[in-house]
């Protein structure tokens, strides 16, 4: 297998370097290719150490990113007016994440007792007799959590200076991919050894496919990101579509021209990370991907009638090809069962956690804030929290299972609303790509960030993806590249589909 992988991975290198698609003109504003190849390594790194969700790792992961910025400032040292411009042009996300940084910054500050008293009255009363007042009831869990918000805005930041070209975007979109297809094999072998150890403290069982995170539905989460930017980099490959051959010799040419070419090579990467994806067992990670292939790929439909026959295409055999065919084979079986199993109440005696038990934690938590509901507990504090408000059914748990609950839990409603604007206008402006561009990249980043945006607005119903430090950078750089694909020019100066066309 490993071979067949390098082979593939060469030859989509070789691809990138000699195809079609364009780069910036010779020089550029900066030559900064080495600051993009070591986002993509640290990229590729994040999910290996459980998903990065250990102090170490996220030391490294601030550590690398600081690190890209200062290289940022080094390079566009002569260019800084150049560097000023590109930034304003992205000023919308980059000061809804600053924002965050700053208030998870302002929660760790000491401050008079009294000002805590006036915009937290439970805070200050729960602090009232200790040395200090914070607007954070774990401070040193909140300077954890704002050195990883400020480790997203650089990515942010570093996406935004160094992918200038349709070559990098493309190049990014398939370091997920492949990032993808790693944890979906590495999980399977995994999976079918039925492996079991310890790593990093933590003991790992793979009854289910787990990749190198520590949960499955996190693994679950992660191959739900790299499918949807693979998916939309079909798309993209594909192109909006061509005329058929009437002549029955010219079609049996084309299709052998499409078995042989790099596009198959690319759906069958596909293919593997649904594999993946089914064998996680995970039940909203398989709905949310589904539902938002589906709504994205109406929405899609409905906007683009000449790229229509390609999308519908498309999706049919990601239905067909990937659920009825591989995921009867791999046990998709298995996941309908759980579903089916899946009762609404505890009292209904189903053999899966019922909806009921597993939206507990988080309606519980609800109590959390309406007692802090301006500036939260403090970052990451939602298991010290919550251990004032626990039930004897609910226990200790760590997480909400339900990113929106422990999102207001730990910032309040404004932490909310801000986190909630920067999702809504990403995907926003996704769909407005796919109205307004032609070009073929632009649209299927737009496809695929769009899908990943849907898939996890849904999964976080249910679960915390947005608390695991890797699939948080992942997802931040999903929205940088929709902000990117909406700004990058034609190379003509024209939306041209057909020079445009990966």
């Amino acid at each position: 297998m490993l071979p067949f992988f390098f082979y593939w991975f060469s030859e989509s290198v070789a691809l990138t370097e000699h195809g079609s698609l364009p780069d910036e003109p010779h020089g550029g504003p900066v030559r900064d290719i080495w600051i993009f190849r070591a986002l993509l390594v640290l990229l590729f790194w994040a999910p290996l150490p459980l998903g990065s969700n250990r102090i170490w790792a996220i030391g490294l992961l601030f550590a690398s990113a600081l690190a890209l910025v200062i290289a940022c400032v080094v390079a566009w040292r002569h260019a800084l007016d150049e560097a000023a411009r590109r930034i304003a042009r992205f000023a919308v996300p980059l000061t809804l994440i600053a924002i965050m940084v700053l208030f998870a910054v302002a929660q760790t500050l000491p401050w008079p007792a009294d000002w805590i008293a006036a915009v937290s009255p439970e805070a200050a009363r729960v602090q009232e007799g200790s040395a200090a007042s914070y607007l954070s009831l774990d401070v040193y869990q909140t300077r954890v959590v704002a050195t990883l918000a400020f480790t997203y805005f650089c990515a942010f930041l570093v996406a935004v200076l160094s992918i200038r070209s349709f070559r990098r975007l493309d190049a990014l979109a398939r370091l997920f991919v492949w990032s993808g297809v790693f944890q979906a094999a590495l999980g399977s072998v995994l999976f079918s050894l039925g492996a079991h150890y310890w790593i990093f403290h933590f003991e790992m069982n793979h009854f289910r496919l787990f990749g190198t995170y520590g949960y499955h539905n996190s693994a679950a989460g992660y191959l739900v990101m790299c499918l949807s930017i693979g998916i939309g980099l079909m798309l993209a490959r594909l192109g909006r579509g061509s005329h058929w051959p009437a002549d029955w010799k010219h079609r049996l040419r084309a299709v052998f021209t499409f078995i042989l070419s790099p596009k198959m090579r690319l759906r069958i990467l596909l293919v593997v990370m649904v594999i993946g994806l089914v064998l996680t067992r995970s039940r909203m990670g398989n709905a949310s991907f589904f539902i938002a292939l589906l709504v994205v790929g109406v929405f899609t439909i409905a906007v683009s009638r000449k790229s229509a026959p390609t999308t519908v295409a498309l999706i049919a055999s990601l239905v067909i090809i990937d659920v009825v065919i591989v995921g009867s084979w791999v046990g998709i079986e298995r996941v309908v069962q759980r579903i089916e199993d899946t009762e609404m109440t505890v009292g209904a005696g189903g053999r899966e956690e019922s909806v009921e038990a597993r939206t507990e934690a988080g309606r519980v938590a609800m109590a959390v804030v309406e007692d802090f509901p301006w500036t939260g507990t403090g970052g990451g504090g939602f298991y010290a929290s919550f251990l004032r408000y626990r039930t004897p059914r609910v226990g200790y748990v760590d997480h909400a299972h339900n990113d929106y609950v422990e999102i207001a839990t730990d910032y309040g409603w404004p932490g909310l609303a801000v986190l909630g604007s920067l999702a809504a206008l990403t995907l926003w402006q996704a769909l407005a790509v796919l109205v307004r561009r032609r070009a073929n990249l632009p649209r299927g980043i737009a496809f695929g960030a769009a899908m990943s945006i849907v898939a996890l607005l849904i999964h976080s119903a249910v679960d915390f993806n947005l608390q695991i430090p890797a699939n948080a950078l992942t997802m931040t750089v999903i929205l940088a590249m929709v902000w990117i694909a909406r700004e990058l020019p034609s190379p003509s100066g024209s939306e041209s589909a057909g020079r445009e066309a990966a």
